[in-house]
């Protein structure tokens, strides 16, 4: 049975707009604005202003009375099912070459995988949904389904033991860092290579030579927490 299962949900599209306005982090060297060029610039402005209750209830009566409704819907449906189909088809091999790569157990629960009609792919690690966008093609949506499972399967097994040395940014920077596997590893099962975000090239430079030295998960693990903990390997 396949562990991601896919949705359009209107509510959880307005989220993820409001999210991309509202979110204070600056999504690791994306320049911000060009991530909200989708948002038309009236709805932009009441997005702003309101707080985030608000601003959703905008944004989802503004998705659920689209002009183009009719079109978007029909593309939707259409982009997730050639997306469901040909991660079918990888999906297990990649969750168990994830476990064999990681020396963990398989730990691979049903995943929500939402298609969001916005730029940015945010996931939910407590109820372990991610997205992927309508504005991607196939390709680049299965390198984000793979980024965002080893996400959760990482931060699953390793959070607890990362946050003995870690603070919260500096796990969240490893976990971003370590993807790269996904291009040494996995490129015979992803077509678009895993680009990591701007703020951590030099870090995953850094990660992907000690990873390929010897590619222990567990000794790379103890490294990759001491580069990162060097005050001048800092992002």
């Amino acid at each position: 049975m396949p562990k991601v299962k896919f949705y359009y949900d209107y509510k959880k599209d307005a989220w993820s707009w409001v999210f991309i306005v509202k979110d204070k982090c600056s999504f690791w060297g994306l320049d911000k604005k060009q991530q909200m060029i989708f948002i038309p610039d009236d709805l932009l402005k009441q997005i702003k202003r309101k707080n985030r209750r608000d601003a959703e209830k905008i944004v989802l009566n503004f998705l659920q009375n689209h002009p183009k409704k009719e079109i978007r819907q029909k593309t939707i449906k259409e982009q997730i099912k050639a997306v469901e189909a040909v991660w079918t088809s990888i999906e297990n091999k990649f969750l168990s070459r994830l476990a064999e790569i990681t020396q963990t157990p398989e730990y691979f629960p049903t995943f929500k995988c939402y298609m969001t009609t916005g730029f940015i792919c945010p996931y939910n690690e407590k109820e372990r949904w991610f997205m992927v966008s309508l504005w991607h093609n196939v390709a680049k949506n299965i390198m984000v389904i793979a980024h965002e499972i080893m996400h959760l399967h990482f931060l699953h097994y390793y959070k607890k033991n990362c946050y003995k040395f870690l603070n919260k940014k500096e796990t969240e920077d490893l976990k971003e860092g370590i993807t790269f596997i996904l291009n040494t590893d996995f490129n015979d099962l992803i077509l678009i290579e895993d680009p990591g975000y701007p703020a951590h090239k030099k870090l995953r430079t850094k990660l992907e030579k000690e990873w390929n030295k010897e590619k222990d998960f567990k000794k790379f693990l103890d490294k990759a927490i001491k580069i990162i903990k060097d005050e001048k390997n800092h992002l």
